[in-house]
């Protein structure tokens, strides 16, 4: 069989188009890496979080999610209230939810950053459509491994949002030396 060079010509540099182009973009077919935080850091996190809390005399719970916004522990410490629970999670759901699209590292930083300038008179702004899950109270904290955002922690229960994100940075501090690639 023949194969006439007006078919093989333009076939022949398209191939080498698609060659070369492939070539030169090897990242864009790469697959991406995350890191995982493992289970046993995950619980030591959230018990030195609850314990830091405890021995000052607050009774909170502490919970970790991974990058997905999925549970990987809770701890409720001794005498926290029942909405702690559901609180610590809001806290660090948002972190992992709205920490990369506002480039913020705790809850109390993402509340400032979103919250809008004062409005000239007689501008009245619209109710906000809420989403489910998001707390802008202060007690939430990322979780990073370099630059990447790998889980994030959240706290509950103390007098105020600055005592539980104290908590839950202590609760980070603890196993920050084994947050290694």
């Amino acid at each position: 069989m023949k194969v006439s060079k007006r078919f093989f010509q333009p076939c022949l540099v398209l191939g080498i188009s698609l060659g070369l182009s492939l070539a030169l973009v090897p990242d864009a077919l790469a697959l991406k890496t995350y890191y995982q935080l493992p289970i046993s850091l995950a619980v030591e996190a959230a018990m030195e979080a609850v314990n830091t809390c405890q021995q000052d005399g607050y009774n909170v719970t502490a919970t970790v999610v991974n990058r997905e916004g999925l549970v990987q522990a809770v701890i409720r410490g001794d005498d926290a209230t029942p909405h702690t629970i559901e609180n610590s999670f809001y806290k660090a759901f948002t972190l992992i939810t709205l920490g990369p699209i506002t480039g913020q590292d705790s809850t109390g930083a993402i509340a400032q950053k979103m919250t809008p300038a004062p409005l000239p008179v007689g501008s009245v702004p619209l109710a906000p459509n809420p989403i489910t899950g998001l707390s802008f109270s202060t007690g939430g904290s990322a979780i990073k491994v370099g630059d990447q955002l790998v889980a994030a922690i959240g706290v509950s229960g103390s007098p105020n949002g600055n005592l539980d994100q104290t908590c839950g940075l202590k609760g980070i501090e603890k196993i920050k030396s084994r947050l290694v690639p």
